[in-house]
């Protein structure tokens, strides 16, 4: 019986040929999307995983009086100080990250972030070796990864060879590479291309660094292996009499309290901690948004199989009536209509593991630091999801079908009486979902690739576009650099700075009249402000001839008055406290967005610094001149700095990322719409089909009568009208509430959605069923009536 079930299978779907195509395709893209929605979810709650004892090592964080939120800085001393008095600590680990020049032999210097670590790394944390030894305790060697031993060294063998770290000092020293581990995997927090020993970590005058200094913050992390969770409270409260040693030595960062959180805690909340160099997991809507669009495209797919099967059931009837008259049950239908699903699925599911071969890789493209992999040969849980994805979307897009066809009796088969037709109502329910999720994925599509738009042209409350930065450590070298580079005629201005808007994410405390604010703190050079063209609400500005501006005078930003409930106006010449100092508020900017398009504005207060404090030298030219100026920039520091690295950068790469997200964003949502789209189209060419099959002498006795084409044409769609209304209604709601929750989950800053984006995708949608429905009722208007009345 088995064999008789696929042989009927198998020529139903090789007689109609295009029916299988159609929808091999369709359900093939659907359950391609439910595997990146899968994978991409797997990916951002995979963080950390690989390590053994996620669950019993635990990260350090604290709170810092008077700012919001929890801070991943940690004092250095309190790490080995908490080992060697709490018992239910086994194991710690430092974790601090410089950026340092390095150079290899007679090659270029490059600056690379360098991870400084404790012996006891690798029996906290998994991070495989691939050749040499992953031996801390020697301070001379340094390990590197797969990527950096290529970078450095090639093909050849990178261990027991040198490389000279701090290059360019007079403190640097060779340190030997004695092993290669494995890239970290992007679904780690800790991510690094060299690790070495801790007290290899000098501070910028070369000094070793004090281990007993408690001055001194972790940058990264420091980790905690407590065996015994029922230890962690007695530990997170004896860690608390570290506050006061903490506070007298860093008066400008004092803690209010400490707080320790395993790695899987500290994967799940990495976005909500500050002040860290920690690498961080998606977001929730990176991690949601695709499981969503996956789901609306396969259910479109499904629900396209079940009206083409429908609509095909008419050629099937008299097998049908057949099969009965011949003793097959109702249960026996149901089996072979479910079989004929399950075949389709079957080829649909080994359609969409070529599809996701060319999916995959191109959205792992679009976004930065995501790794989506789908592994079918050897990942369990993968193929554990597949086979109910099999069992799902059979029962979903076969079921309706398999039952309402199967139930007929032979008797009205064969009498003709019974013809399936597009008024069924269950039929224009499933198209009214089609047509909402498509108008869901037009939304979305426009609204992304508007706010890109919307991005490019931004008004960030600065000069953005038109400047480039160079890094220098000190005033000899800004000077140097400075004179050399403002010779060139194509540059409009030049200005050095201790810190550059959209670069610098230090924040301090200020005290305004008792209230204590968390700000975003900025230290400039005295021409900075007129170079970004930032403006004034009130007040004056820095005058560089009065020496009391450098110490006792800042600017805020309106924000930061209003944080204090202060007008602008009402904001000068009022005292701001940070740590031990007193400054006057001398003028307030206006509002400037002073990070990317995924954060906030936040207030901001600027101080005057010295050419000694520079960090930075901006250069600012025509558009059409930054990339020759960049290059000359580049060889004139090489010139005059062999031994040091260049570290130049475009001001609007602030702009970049969330450009490139909203632009990926916005080709996703606009392949989903023309998927979703065309099968609507096919859905609804199949239900019209019917209809127009049922209601053929209808139409030729119409035409007969002298009914005009029109009037057909609107007695035809009068039956789809209230489903099509309906689903675009919903469509348009949910698609308006579900675009914008993206937005503003991903962006802080975006467009939102437009009355225009609403009413132009209702009007796409409206005209593909309008042209839909129009070619086919076209074809049957065109047909001699009499022929239709003679065939009846």
């Amino acid at each position: 019986m088995l064999k008789n079930y696929f042989k009927t299978a198998f020529r139903n779907l090789s007689r109609y040929r295009f029916y299988t195509f159609i929808n091999v395709v369709g359900l093939g893209i659907g359950v391609a999307a439910m595997v990146w929605g899968f994978q991409n979810y797997r990916y951002g709650f995979s963080f950390d995983k690989f390590h053994p004892d996620i669950d019993h090592v635990y990260r350090g964080l604290t709170f810092r009086q008077g700012a919001d939120g929890e801070q991943g800085l940690f004092p250095m001393p309190a790490v080995n100080l908490a080992k060697n008095e709490f018992s239910g600590i086994s194991e710690v680990a430092r974790l601090s990250k410089n950026l340092v020049n390095i150079k290899s032999g007679k090659e270029e210097t490059y600056a690379e972030g360098v991870n400084f670590t404790d012996p006891s790394f690798f029996r906290l944390f998994n991070f495989p070796l691939i050749k040499g030894k992953n031996d801390l305790k020697d301070r001379s060697g340094v390990l590197i990864t797969e990527r950096t031993a290529k970078k450095y060294f090639g093909n050849s063998n990178p261990i027991g060879k040198t490389l000279l770290f701090y290059a360019g000092e007079n403190f640097s020293f060779p340190l030997t590479v004695q092993g290669v581990l494995k890239d970290p995997p992007m679904n780690s927090t800790i991510q690094f291309n060299f690790l070495t020993n801790f007290d290899n970590l000098v501070l910028d005058n070369g000094k070793k660094v004090d281990n007993n200094d408690w001055s001194l913050l972790l940058n990264c992390a420091a980790y905690f292996k407590i065996p015994n969770p029922a230890d962690l409270p007695k530990i997170e409260q004896g860690l608390a009499h570290y506050k006061p040693l903490q506070n007298k030595a860093r008066e400008d960062w004092k803690v209010s309290g400490f707080k320790l959180i395993s790695l899987r805690e500290n994967a799940a909340q990495s976005l909500a901690v500050r002040s860290t160099l920690m690498f961080e997991r998606p977001s929730d809507a990176a991690v949601y948004g695709p499981v969503i669009t996956s789901l609306l495209i396969l259910l479109c797919t499904c629900l396209n199989f079940s009206n083409t099967t429908v609509a095909r059931a008419n050629s099937r009837l008299k097998e049908i009536g057949m099969r009965k008259v011949m003793g097959s049950t109702h249960s026996q239908l149901i089996q072979q209509m479910l079989l004929d699903c399950s075949i389709i699925v079957l080829f649909a599911i080994l359609l969409s593991i070529i599809i996701n071969n060319l999916w995959l890789p191109a959205f792992n493209k679009m976004f930065v630091y995501v790794d989506v992999q789908a592994n079918y040969l050897h990942d369990m849980p993968l193929l554990v999801f597949l086979a109910s994805l099999f069992v799902f979307t059979v029962l979903l897009a076969g079921s309706y079908p398999a039952f309402y066809i199967s139930r007929f009796n032979p008797s009205t088969i064969f009498r003709g009486s019974i013809k399936f037709g597009g008024s069924n109502l269950f039929s224009r329910i499933m198209l009214g979902l089609q047509i909402s999720i498509s108008l869901i994925a037009v939304i979305g599509g426009m609204a992304f690739a508007q706010n890109a738009e919307f991005q490019k042209t931004f008004d960030f409350g600065y000069n953005v576009h038109n400047n480039i930065g160079i890094s220098v450590k000190d005033k000899n070298h800004y000077t140097a650099i400075k004179n050399e580079i403002a010779k060139q005629p194509q540059i409009t201005d030049l200005a050095g700075t201790k810190d550059n808007i959209g670069f610098s994410r230090r924040h301090e405390v200020a005290e305004v009249e008792g209230a204590k604010k968390e700000t975003m703190f900025l230290e400039v050079g005295t021409h900075y402000l007129q170079l970004m063209k930032m403006k004034l609400a009130a007040g004056r500005g820095f005058n560089d001839s009065l020496q009391g501006d450098y110490t006792r005078s800042v600017l805020v930003t309106e924000k930061f008055a209003a944080l204090f409930g202060l007008k602008p106006m009402d904001a000068l010449g009022k005292q701001v406290r940070m740590d031990t100092s007193r400054y006057t508020i001398v003028g307030v900017l206006k509002d400037f967005h002073a990070v990317t398009l995924f954060e906030p504005s936040e207030p901001v207060l600027v101080k005057l610094t010295r050419a000694e404090n520079y960090g930075s030298l901006i250069i600012q030219a025509e558009n059409k001149d930054l990339k020759s100026i960049y290059t000359l920039a580049e060889s004139t520091w090489k010139k005059i700095f062999p031994m040091e690295p260049f570290n130049g950068f475009y001001q609007d790469e602030i702009l970049e990322n969330s450009y490139s997200t909203s632009s990926a964003i916005g080709k996703i949502f606009t392949g989903l719409a023309v998927v979703t789209a065309l099968l609507t189209a096919s859905g609804l060419f199949a239900l019209i089909s019917l209809t127009l099959l049922k209601r053929m002498r209808e139409i030729a006795l119409r035409k007969i009568v002298g009914a005009k084409p029109m009037d057909i044409y609107l007695l035809m769609n009068k039956g789809y009208f209230w489903i099509m209304l309906a689903g675009i209604i919903l469509g348009a709601y949910v698609g308006w509430s579900m675009n914008k929750f993206l937005l503003d989950q991903i962006f802080k800053i975006n467009l939102g959605i437009r009355m225009s984006t609403l009413f132009i995708s209702v009007g796409v949608m409206l005209v593909i069923a309008l042209v839909t429905t129009g070619i086919k009722i076209a074809q049957a208007i065109k047909t001699n009536p009499v022929k239709l009345l003679r065939a009846e």
